[in-house]
């Protein structure tokens, strides 16, 4: 609808409500006296059958139905719902339906990736960066350009970025007269993983892009402060980064109004392409600062204008020029900057969703392997090799895009999920890792605010996934007895939003984890909001979080 037809639209309805008041009453009025005459009410659809869940033999009737109950919640009622639970010492089947239909599991995809990962590379290895100088060093001065090829390590950021830079001070690099180049060439050019296409909104971190060289999860933070009513409020770009634009304002009010982030892909007055990002609004004077972020274009140049200011921070005297390219023939290696271990890394992936870390370790793998260029297709071929190779997953029986799960490109079912868990609690390469890399209900992570107080609380590690209409929740859960429970609960087509379905969700842990013993208290039935963009620790919000998600 074009502006004009929506003014339109605004003015009619603005001249509708003009009218006599009488009108509506009159209305009312009518209203009433048809009721009074014995008119039906309209009643709502009538409930869909109940769901029937099918068990083993032996399995307690108390939790039975208490799994029963949880399946055939109201938010449950049009939705498509897969969900397996066995129990791992006997294989005993506590509950399932469906459990063989392919359903969207969100970032239960990164279940997959993880696992894949801890396989292909192990849980040792490290993502590396190399520095290297391309010219003379004497005096402090390097007569040339200083050189960063990158490998694919999504865990730097900016305090391990200040401490390369005063490593390579403290080498004897005082003075660059040169600039700084950057080699991405471990990766190839295709930035975005399949799926992020179609992500309503593609300027928010959690769909940066993905590159052999990165820093902050290819996002940038804009810091908001409030100053005094009537004066603008502080708005900074941090760390800076001529590669990102800064304009507008905010203005500081008593109350405030909010503020609001437009960002895009411009280009510079030399024509260089740039992250430029509009701000409006205003905040309250007695507001607490914030930061928001936004996902950088051009990357590979915005990570060398990253660097560029921490050398100067650290007193390296450099120009900001920034150039593209591969390690030229004769530079001469002074630095490799290694990431945390894979275990970390994975942890990391698992506890807080982070879609940046899901796709570069697909790319990785791919690179791994293959051999380089990394890329998405390599990457998911590994993956999949994995999973039919090794896990048992037939040919053509699911379908793996992308390592994130970020939109609607996957399709696994909820037996396939508990086989892929099954499988990781016997690997004894990195199955402790695997399984320490989930989030922890009530206390950690994605679920770190879920099915506290219940007796889940504590005993149930998983993976969630939640996309819109789309909810998922994968993992082991502790019976009373101390016997381990795999799950995997998996639904799309929710109508009415997700947190009805994080409901039904909690049922089931909490089912589990009691053998059917515990019912709710009645207040227990509501469910917090669950952030839908989550990332990097600490647990963040969505505004707050680069390179999470759902």
């Amino acid at each position: 609808m074009t502006r004009a037809r929506r003014t339109a639209g605004r003015v009619a309805l603005v001249a509708l409500l003009a009218l006599a008041p009488s009108v509506y009453a009159q209305g009312k009025a009518v209203a009433r006296g048809a009721a009074g005459k014995g008119e039906v009410k309209k009643e709502p659809p009538p409930r869909p059958a109940p769901r029937a869940l099918t068990s083993s033999g032996g399995v307690d009737g108390r939790l039975k139905g208490a799994l029963t109950e949880a399946i055939n919640v109201p938010a449950l009622d049009d939705a498509e719902l897969g969900f397996l639970a066995v129990r791992v010492k006997d294989g005993l089947v506590l509950g399932e339906t469906n459990a063989d239909r392919l359903i969207n599991p969100a970032s239960n995809a990164k279940l997959i990736t993880a696992a894949a990962a801890l396989h292909t590379l192990h849980a040792e290895y490290r993502f590396k960066t190399e520095y290297f100088v391309n010219g003379t060093l004497k005096d402090g001065t390097l007569y040339g350009n200083l050189v960063v090829k990158g490998y694919g390590d999504p865990t730097i950021v900016s305090e391990r970025m200040a401490r390369v830079a005063n490593e390579l001070y403290l080498f004897g690099v005082e003075r660059i007269t040169g600039g700084v180049i950057v080699d991405g060439s471990w990766f190839d050019g295709v930035d975005e993983a399949r799926g992020w296409e179609i992500e309503e909104a593609p300027d928010r971190a959690y769909a940066a892009a993905v590159t052999a060289l990165a820093v902050n999860f290819n996002a940038t933070s804009i810091y908001v402060r409030p100053t005094e009513p009537g004066k603008p409020a502080v708005v900074a770009i941090d760390p800076p980064s001529e590669q990102v634009v800064l304009e507008g304002a905010v203005l500081t009010e008593q109350l405030g109004s909010g503020v609001r982030f437009f960002s895009k892909k411009d280009e510079s007055d030399d024509g260089k392409q740039i992250t430029l990002i509009t701000v409006e609004g205003s905040v309250g004077a007695r507001q607490s600062p914030f930061r928001t972020y936004r996902r950088v274009y051009a990357p590979l140049r915005h990570f060398g204008s990253t660097l560029v200011y921490f050398l100067q921070q650290r007193g390296v005297k450099v120009q900001h020029r920034i150039m593209e390219g591969p390690v030229p023939d004769g530079a001469r290696l002074v630095l490799v900057d290694r990431s945390p271990p894979l275990t970390e890394i994975v942890a990391d992936l698992n506890h807080y969703s982070n879609n940046i870390i899901a796709e570069t370790i697909i790319k990785a793998m791919g690179a791994e392997v293959h051999g380089a260029p990394g890329s998405f297709d390599n990457g998911l071929k590994v993956a999949r090799a994995f999973l039919e190779e090794q896990v048992g997953f037939a040919p053509g029986s699911y379908t793996f895009d992308n390592g994130s799960g970020l939109n609607d490109v996957n399709r696994f079912t909820a037996r396939q999920m508990v086989r892929l868990l099954g499988y990781m609690l016997r690997d004894v390469e990195g199955g402790i890792e695997y399984l320490s890399s989930l989030a922890v209900a009530g206390t950690q992570g994605t679920i770190g605010f879920r099915m506290r107080d219940t007796p889940a609380e504590r005993r149930l590690r998983a993976k969630t996934g939640t996309l819109r209409g789309v909810s998922a929740l994968s993992g082991y859960v502790a019976d009373p007895a101390g016997d381990l429970v795999l799950f995997s609960a998996l639904s799309q087509n929710i109508k009415d939003g997700v947190s009805g379905v994080w409901q039904a969700q909690n049922l089931i842990g909490a089912a589990l984890a009691s053998n059917g013993t515990w019912r709710p208290e009645p207040e227990s039935s509501e469910v917090e909001a669950e952030v839908v963009s989550d990332a990097s620790s600490p647990p963040p919000k969505p505004e707050s979080a680069p390179g999470g998600a759902p």
